[in-house]
């Protein structure tokens, strides 16, 4: 049996993203979360970038929540044409933050009543 490592529970959330570099702005990008937590997410995109890159993620999504997460790739994984990066939170606006906790929770409660 697996013994899960997180300090929070893993929230999948199949939603849109703008992401980029943050010494590159022009390096704009289209992703998706493929699940988030209270101390970082993981994304799927094309675009490049290692471990150790610096991230801002530009979320607008339902429940009209709309907020910037900071975020640094701590592990990487390429699937045929895209990327998918786990990240860690490293600068989330204190004002922001119980948008993130809100977001967070609510797509908790819709992932248990669609199962």
């Amino acid at each position: 049996m697996s013994r899960e490592r997180r300090k929070s529970p893993r929230v999948p959330v199949d939603v849109e993203l703008q992401l980029w570099r943050d010494d590159r702005i022009e390096k704009r990008a289209r992703g998706v979360i493929k699940d988030i937590t209270l101390e970082g997410l993981c994304v799927e995109t094309e675009l490049s970038a290692s471990v150790g890159t610096n991230l801002v993620f530009m979320i607008d999504v339902p429940y009209e929540f709309k907020f910037n997460i900071y975020g640094n790739i701590i592990w990487v994984k390429k699937i045929g044409k895209v990327f998918r990066y786990g990240t860690k939170f490293t600068d989330l606006d204190i004002t922001e933050k119980p948008d993130l906790y809100k977001f967070v929770l609510i797509t908790m409660c819709l992932n248990e009543q669609r199962k």
